[in-house]
């Protein structure tokens, strides 16, 4: 059996091949009587569109790159995994496809590679994470360009985000907020955290809704905060350095699921048990929080409903069908799981930090 073609497709809807064409391309122009009628041929004769054809009929490629840093081996690129999953469904529904590329944001030649990126990849938008999403030098090449942009957590200046695209986020200064304050309400004072990688916007965010929950934006002892990179490896020495100190924190707040879970191996390695001794959280609510040992208590922000928006955003703005300017505040909630309790008693607590810590580094 040959494979069916455009003018099957018109002759079974009963239309013509340029209405076709228009309501396969997502133009606005045909009823939803016709559109409806167009589908279903498409759907019983199992028509497959050529994606090239398209592209020569008209000025899209179809095509979205969403473009992050860093290796694939990192866990934080589990937070990338489940935003191409969501952009990779919206592509599907509405008959795109999704690119991936990763730029080094610390190699000497970046400045190079953001250049061949941007001039060599024909496509109809882009999906920056970050810290990509904030680099001037990619954002003022792709708007020279007329790429249509969207920035996942970018950077709150409403002067840039005019400028440089679109952006979807959670209000991350109120996510880590509450998580502090749940904690308070569970009893814990000392309250040790893990800062997020200092070029994403993010990052600050979410300390200074720590900050803000636990000390009403006051000072807050030093030894209660240590640097990290939203990376498992780069939490373990920051996990380390809090729980070898002499007067350890109750619980351990990290900026996000990764680094929490790096928390959970350094106080299993130590013999400091979660969460009789010590109460861990994050933020994301990675597919792994719930099935790590204890599942983790985080906030839940919609990463693959945020990476369906931002593909999305695309798809409509490139057939005209929303303005230039579009931000959108996802919501997110609090998930309460075993890895957080009111804090040991003093005694008990005192016991455990007396407890021989083995040499695993």
């Amino acid at each position: 059996m040959s494979k069916a073609t455009i003018y099957d497709v018109a002759r079974v809807a009963n239309v013509s091949i340029k209405t076709v064409s228009r309501v396969l391309n997502g133009e606005p122009k045909a009823s939803p009587e016709t559109r409806a009628r167009v589908m279903e041929a498409v759907r019983s004769l199992n028509y497959t569109p050529s994606l090239s054809a398209r592209a020569l009929s008209g000025s899209r490629s179809f095509l979205i790159a969403l473009v992050s840093s860093g290796g694939v081996s990192d866990n934080a690129m589990l937070y990338v995994t489940e935003l191409q999953m969501g952009a990779i469904q919206a592509c599907r529904a509405g008959g795109y496809h999704l690119l991936t590329e990763y730029i080094d944001g610390g190699a000497t030649d970046f400045g190079a590679l953001v250049e061949t990126l941007v001039s060599t990849l024909r496509v109809d938008g882009v999906i920056l994470i970050p810290p990509l999403c904030d680099d001037p030098k990619l954002l003022a090449l792709l708007a020279e360009r007329g790429a249509t942009c969207v920035r996942v957590s970018p950077t709150l200046d409403g002067t840039a985000d005019q400028n440089w695209g679109w952006g979807i986020d959670i209000d991350n200064y109120q996510a880590a907020f509450q998580m502090t304050r749940h904690l308070m309400d569970q009893g814990h004072r000392d309250i040790g955290f893990i800062q997020g990688h200092p070029k994403h916007a993010a990052a600050a965010q979410r300390e200074a809704g720590y900050r803000d929950a636990l000390f009403d934006g006051g000072p807050i002892p030093e030894r209660l905060i240590q640097p990290g990179l939203f990376t498992f490896n780069s939490a373990l020495p920051a996990a380390r350095a809090l729980l070898e100190q002499k007067r350890r924190p109750t619980a351990i707040f990290a900026a996000n699921d990764s680094m929490a879970m790096a928390v959970l191996s350094v106080a299993y390695k130590m013999g400091i048990p979660v969460p009789g001794a010590l109460s861990v959280a994050g933020i994301d609510d990675l597919p792994a929080a719930s099935v790590v040992c204890p599942p983790l208590t985080t906030v839940r922000q919609p990463i693959m409903e945020m990476g369906a928006a931002a593909a999305r955003f695309i798809i409509n703005r490139t057939a005209g069908q929303v303005g230039n300017y579009l931000k959108q505040v996802f919501d997110h909630s609090l998930v309460v799981r075993e890895s957080t309790s009111p804090p040991a008693e003093p005694a008990a607590h005192a016991a455990f930090s007396l407890a021989a810590t083995p040499d695993f580094r």
